[in-house]
């Protein structure tokens, strides 16, 4: 059977229709499939993988999306249905949003406003960094069990496994990288930073993965993340490594955490080092799935601060 066919069955087995019309493949993503479901009951968004580990991503993938739409209504698409072990195809599917990539000021604007509101109205009962479920930043696993401790959250749950999977690769990335995991305290250490509130995190935000919706060229919409509960900052990581972002989106974002959100900001001192760390943390995560030039990336924003 078809993926097509084996996802139309499933949209029915659901009663989400009794009719497929039409079938729309869509891109923009390298790792999975995605496509338009277009039925007598609505449109639907679906991905879909048959990788081993696929419904693994969705779940995290469902729950994500969830906790986006409870923050902060309407900011990423709401998660319908996702398929569960055993089936022969992984997916997940989501109301569908048609989307455009007119990013303009004032979608700026308004993107770094909502993602201020999103960091600072979700806390997780635990009120400790991590997930509930483990999630993925590609094909990168991550490790969000829960931990009270940032700066050893950051240092063993997300730069160590990268390290040892690289090992050996380059002499450079190995020597900065366990330099960088034996002073991770003095910039990311409570005394350093003082304690955080844990902010839910997309994770993953670089350019390709927000937009605007169709029909309201101002509102934003994220989408495809690697979530858990992280210091905000972190965020930024990946938007600074591959830009698309523009200042308008950052002022708004610090003017909304001043002024219109409970969340205490972090610290100036030592900022620069912070959003250099958590941008490396991406530059390493490539070089674990793609290799090349990541590694240099890596190794030459930790050299600006070791």
């Amino acid at each position: 059977m078809s993926k097509n066919s084996f996802i139309s069955l499933e949209l029915e087995r659901l009663n989400l229709c009794t009719t497929v019309n039409k079938i729309k493949t869509l891109s923009g993503g390298c790792i999975s499939q995605a496509a338009c479901y277009s039925t007598n009951k609505g449109d639907y968004f679906v991905k879909s993988n048959s990788d081993s580990k696929a419904n693994e991503w969705f779940i995290a993938e469902s729950l994500a999306l969830n906790r986006f739409n409870e923050a902060v209504p309407g900011f990423a698409p709401k998660p319908i249905h996702h398929s569960t072990k055993g089936q022969e195809t992984a997916y997940i599917i989501t109301d569908y949003i048609q989307m455009n990539n007119s990013m303009k000021s004032n979608a700026q604007k308004e993107l770094g406003r909502l993602l201020s509101i999103l960091h600072a109205s979700t806390i997780p009962e635990q009120n400790q960094f991590g997930f509930d479920v483990t999630s993925w930043c590609g094909t990168i696993e991550l490790n969000n069990s829960w931990s009270s401790n940032w700066a050893q959250f950051w240092k063993t749950q997300r730069l160590e496994p990268l390290l040892k999977q690289v090992r050996g690769q380059s002499s450079d990335v190995d020597r900065l990288g366990s330099l960088l995991c034996s002073r991770i305290e003095h910039w990311l250490g409570e005394d350093a930073i003082g304690q955080l509130q844990p902010s839910l995190l997309h994770g993953d935000l670089w350019y390709n993965n927000w937009a605007v919706y169709a029909n309201d060229s101002h509102r934003p919409v994220i989408f495809d993340p690697a979530s858990y509960y992280g210091h905000y900052e972190a965020e930024f990581g990946i938007m600074n490594m591959f830009g698309g972002f523009t200042r308008d989106c950052f002022d708004s974002y610090y003017d909304t955490l001043l002024n219109n959100t409970s969340l205490k900001p972090t610290t100036n001192e030592c900022k620069e080092e912070r959003l250099v760390i958590y941008e490396s943390y991406h530059h390493l995560n490539h070089y674990a799935m793609f290799g090349d030039g990541y590694g240099s990336g890596f190794v030459n924003l930790l050299e600006r601060i070791l």
